[in-house]
Formats: C-alpha cells, sequence, structure tokens
C-alpha cells in the first residue's frame, strides 16, 4: 500500500512539474535597436533549447523559450548579449533588446616612424606625406574596374574562343582550346576558380557569425573551427549557400554540417 502511494505521489508531482513547464513555454517576441537604428541579421539562440533564429529585415524576432532559459544575441557589429528569460518577461508581448556598438578601445598608440606628439596643430606641419598617387586619382581609363582573380584569368586565357570556325571556304580548329581540353589544363583552371569562390564564401561566413560563436554555439572547441569549415568546404552542396537568400540560410546549413563534423571527427560529449 505504501508503496502505491509513494508511486501515486511520483505520478501527481511529475504530471504537476509538466503542466507547469508548459504553461512557462511561449514563443518570445522581441524588436532589436540601437542608438544608429540599422540593427539587421542579428544571431539569437536559446542556449538551453539549441533553438536560433535571426532578426528580420524590420529588425523584429520570434524565439520559443521557457522559464529561466538563457537567449544570447550576437553580431559581429555589436556587443554580445545575454537574457535571462524571467516571468516578467514572458508575460511581455514584446520584448526590446537595445544594442551597443562593438568599439574597441585602445590603451596606447605609438605611430612609428613619424614620432607623433598626438597634438595635431603640430603634427600637421611637422608631417609631410606625398599623397598616393593611384590610377583613380590620375582619371586613367578602366581605372575602377575590379581586379580579377588570376584562375579566373587563367581559366579565360586557356579556354577562349570556339573550338572550330567555319569560313566560306576553310574550317579553322583552335588547336589552343583543344589542347588545354584534352590535357585537362582547362579542368584544372575551372577547379581553382571553384576553390577560390568557396574560400571567399568561407571568409564571408567568418565576417558575418565569428569563429567564437559557431564554437559555442555548435559545440566545436575554437580550434577545431577551421577544420569544422574545410568540411563545410569539401561538400558538394557548399557552393549552394552563395543563392542563400538570408543569414538564416546559411546558419541552418552550418548546424546540420556541424553534426556530421562531430561525428566524423568523434567531438561528441
Amino acid at each position: 500500500m505504501q508503496k502505491y502511494l509513494r508511486f501515486l505521489v511520483l505520478l501527481i508531482t511529475l504530471i504537476v512539474f509538466k503542466g507547469f513547464s508548459q504553461e512557462n513555454t511561449k514563443l518570445l517576441h522581441g524588436k532589436a535597436i540601437s542608438s544608429k537604428n540599422d540593427v539587421s541579421n542579428i544571431l539569437i539562440v536559446n542556449l538551453n533549447s539549441k533553438k536560433s533564429t535571426i532578426t528580420d529585415s524590420l529588425r523584429l524576432f520570434s524565439l520559443e523559450v521557457a522559464w529561466r532559459d538563457s537567449v544570447r544575441f550576437t553580431a559581429v557589429q555589436y556587443q554580445t548579449k545575454e537574457l535571462v528569460i524571467t516571468d516578467a518577461i514572458l508575460k511581455k508581448d514584446l520584448v526590446i533588446i537595445n544594442f551597443a556598438d562593438n568599439v574597441i578601445n585602445l590603451k596606447e598608440v605609438t605611430v612609428m616612424p613619424y614620432n607623433l606628439t598626438g597634438k595635431i596643430n603640430l603634427d600637421i606641419k611637422a608631417l609631410q606625406v606625398e599623397s598616393v598617387v593611384t590610377s583613380s586619382k590620375l582619371h586613367l581609363p578602366n581605372a575602377n574596374i575590379e581586379k580579377m582573380p588570376q584562375s579566373e584569368r587563367l581559366l579565360i586565357e586557356a579556354d577562349r574562343g570556339k573550338y572550330m570556325r567555319f569560313y566560306v571556304i576553310a574550317l579553322t580548329i583552335n588547336t589552343h582550346k583543344v589542347l588545354n581540353k584534352l590535357s585537362g589544363r582547362t579542368k584544372s583552371f575551372e577547379e581553382m576558380v571553384a576553390r577560390d569562390l568557396d574560400m571567399q564564401l568561407e571568409g564571408e561566413i567568418i565576417d558575418k557569425f565569428s569563429k567564437k560563436t559557431m564554437s559555442e554555439d555548435f559545440d566545436i572547441p575554437e580550434t577545431n573551427i577551421d577544420g569544422f569549415l574545410t568540411y563545410c568546404m569539401s561538400q558538394k552542396d557548399f557552393s549552394e549557400l552563395a543563392k542563400a537568400k538570408n543569414a538564416m540560410e546559411i546558419w541552418e546549413y552550418l548546424i546540420v554540417k556541424s553534426i556530421e563534423f562531430k561525428k566524423a571527427v568523434s567531438l561528441n560529449n
């Protein structure tokens, strides 16, 4: 009889606790603001449930939270914030998150080799530096055209023109293009261009989310983040991220690949 009563008490406790948890779980709606009013692409992660989202173009977000959950707000240009969910927050219809600029203050700056005093009125007179002459300042033709990567220039050079040209009474074969194709030189340059594009995309991912953020949210040591990104680059669908419409699509891709990466290198706890 006593065992039956203890079991009944335990069952009632679990039911009450479950009901309590469900009542305190809700969709948190919020808005990100700053002094510049340009807050966008803020990564928001529930550190307890690991669910995440990103602010939209109107600086709004929604994320499922529960009482005492910790929510982290991360962006390269703003200081990281953490919010502990309380009863008062759960009762709000809209939570306002105020962000401060991520400014790096230097305690001391030493300028060499000019030995400046730090007093502008004196340094301007003492410092005589000739302005850098550039093609843009000289207004030269094509000065503002973006420089093409070497891999793309090599590919264009190897694969230029048509394989064959027909004239009135003759047929001309583009031996340069044919030989490059047969020797594998063209394919090698194509792979080089694809690799350069992947590395550029990798750099954009690091600029957007930072290695520290990926390390903390994916539970991967920061020393292994380069390896994780190399693993992502080796996937056939990695280049498709260049077509992603927003940062959330990229983040969801990284979440999936982080799970695969940890299994592959045995980083699971």
